[in-house]
């Protein structure tokens, strides 16, 4: 019964589903109640120096693993030092290479670093070497350079419009200004004037200088073309002709022009002493204006002379050549380039029936011979139109040539008188000779060459006027070079009649397509080979006498330094069509 009481509570104690609830016991506030004490213990106890047994086992613990850790480290230092000393002297050697590597990179740097300065360096020095240079020669590049500039301003076209602009007031200072005040001066001086001399000085001021400005432009002109003929003069060809001319003729020219500038000098300096107060002028300048008048006056006659005696015998031969065409006149039978077309077509026509073989049959061996007739009355009339081309280009020529004589003739006698005129200048000035006669005579002079340089100026300034108002009048009558079809013609009505007023006074305006550029186009056509466009039709016997006028015409073989044979093998390029027309268009000028 106890033993079974017993054991009954013994298994109710062990089942803690069975035991009888208890009140739970604080186990977290008593560890921390005990914990909490135990550090107030410790804090008392370091508060007052009296070691624990807690940190007297951590102090010992930390020792004890701090002697395990220095002897770890002398075991591992024992091998490191055997293995330095044993490599020791090897290392030390290694170290030295380095050290040598190091400087021969740190030198082959540094010389790296030297290379650009020293290019520098020579480079500064070359520059300065060339700064030198230039400085010896940089007044000569400085002429060059102002040479070009000049040469750039005076080029051809420029000198020569300055040289057209300028021939009108020169014109008038030499042929109306210098007599009118030679005359009035004289007859101040007679009358002991003395207001009257003066108002002649100023006069003489203004006109002296045009004639020198304009004077030394000719001269530069000369000069210029003289140089460039010097240049071409060996040439062949179309183009060859006027370098040889100008070589032949400006040094003569240049010697006129320079006559010229050394009188007017004088004149200058005269009418500069006459102004200063000196009425009666300085002597020996009058003497030096006289002198040089009579230099270059005789100059130009002689020039005159010979063009005139040329010119004569070149009319006479033209005269032999050129004949009345027969048929009808050029005018009526069209346009050149249509003359020629219908002919080379009547040709082929022609050309093509006699190639057909013979008929048998009655009638139409009699169509065969109709059609021949036909072609061949066709060709014939159309050779006889081309006769009347070329022989209406001869009577051009034969003008041109009556013209040039003409001109040619007033300037060489008002050249002629001029010389007489200087003649007196000088004597007047020396005293010798007192009264009019110098002025008068001078004014005598100026009234051939005014004519003259009237006569000129009116025939420009009409050119230029029809060419603007008729267009069609002069348009081209062949193919350009070049060209496979016939433009259109010009309208007849051009240019109103007051703008082509506006055109005769544009003196610096040259015609494009005037009359001496219609017959040159002419001619050459009538002349060119076979192989040329506008020569393909022409029969040889136009082509022929068409070759011998442009012989009379200086535009032959003798003036181009060619061969007969290679003269007409240039007639027969057609890439020379523009260089032949421009030739011949020179060779029919009258000037």
């Amino acid at each position: 019964m106890l033993d079974r009481s017993h054991e009954t509570q013994t298994r109710r104690a062990a089942d803690p589903a069975r035991r009888r609830p208890q009140r739970p016991q604080p186990a977290l506030a008593s560890l921390q109640a005990r914990a909490g004490n135990r550090a107030v213990t410790a804090a008392i106890q370091r508060a007052s120096g009296v070691p624990t047994g807690e940190a007297e086992a951590a102090t010992a613990e930390r020792r004890r693993r701090a002697e395990l850790a220095a002897a770890a480290a002398e075991r591992r230092r024992q091998p490191r030092a055997e293995e330095a000393e044993a490599a020791g002297p090897r290392e030390e050697g290694t170290a030295a290479e380095e050290r040598r590597r190091r400087a021969e990179l740190a030198a082959a740097a540094a010389e790296k670093r030297r290379e650009p300065e020293a290019a520098v360096a020579e480079a500064a020095a070359e520059g300065r070497q060339r700064s030198g240079t230039r400085g010896l020669f940089g007044a000569r590049d400085r002429l060059k350079e102002a040479t070009g500039k000049l040469t750039q301003i005076l080029g051809t076209s420029k000198a020569d419009k300055s040289k057209k602009v300028l021939d009108v007031p020169d014109t008038m200072a030499t042929r109306v200004n210098g007599p009118t005040e030679g005359g009035v001066r004289s007859h101040g001086l007679a009358t002991s004037n003395a207001g009257q001399v003066q108002d002649t000085a100023i006069q003489g001021q203004v006109g002296s200088g045009i004639n020198l400005v304009t004077d030394s432009l000719g001269l530069f002109n000369d000069l210029r073309a003289l140089a460039a003929g010097f240049k071409g003069r060996n040439a062949t060809g179309p183009a060859s002709h006027k370098p040889r001319k100008d070589v032949n003729g400006k040094p003569l020219g240049a010697a006129q022009n320079t006559a010229m500038v050394v009188g007017d000098v004088g004149s200058v300096g005269n009418a500069a002493a006459r102004n200063a107060g000196r009425l009666e002028g300085v002597t020996a300048l009058a003497e030096m204006s006289g002198g040089a008048t009579v230099v270059f006056s005789v100059l130009i006659a002689t020039r005159d002379a010979a063009a005139i005696w040329k010119t004569y015998h070149k009319d006479r031969t033209l005269k032999g050549m050129v004949q009345e065409a027969p048929g009808e006149s050029p005018e009526a039978a069209g346009r050149l380039q249509e003359v020629l077309d219908r002919l080379g077509q009547a040709q082929a026509g022609l050309d093509r029936v006699k190639a057909l073989p013979p008929r048998r049959l009655l009638q139409l061996a009699a169509a065969r011979e109709e059609d021949m007739a036909k072609f061949a009355r066709q060709v014939n009339g159309f050779t006889n139109q081309l006769h009347a081309h070329l022989a209406e280009v001869g009577r051009y020529a034969r003008h041109k040539q009556h013209t040039k004589v003409g001109k040619r003739i007033a300037n060489l006698g008002g050249n002629s008188v001029r010389t007489a005129g200087g003649g007196l200048a000088i004597a007047a000035a020396a005293g010798a000779v007192s009264g009019p006669a110098a002025p008068a005579v001078a004014g005598v002079a100026a009234a051939f060459l005014l004519g003259n340089a009237v006569y000129k100026g009116t025939r420009a300034g009409s050119n230029r006027y029809e060419e603007a108002r008729h267009p069609d009048r002069w348009a081209r009558p062949t193919l350009a070079q070049d060209e496979t079809r016939m433009p259109e013609a010009p309208p007849a009505d051009g240019a109103r009649r007051g703008d082509a007023l506006k055109e005769f006074f544009k003196v610096t305006k040259s015609v494009k397509q005037g009359k001496r550029h219609f017959m040159a186009q002419k001619l050459y056509a009538l002349a060119a080979g076979p192989d040329v466009p506008v020569g393909k039709s022409v029969p040889a016997e136009i082509r022929t006498p068409a070759r011998a006028l442009l012989v009379v015409l200086k535009a032959g073989p003798v003036q181009h330094r060619l061969s007969q044979q290679e003269w007409e093998e240039s007639l027969n390029k057609p890439e020379l069509q523009s260089a032949w027309e421009k030739e011949i268009t020179n060779q029919l000028s009258s000037a």
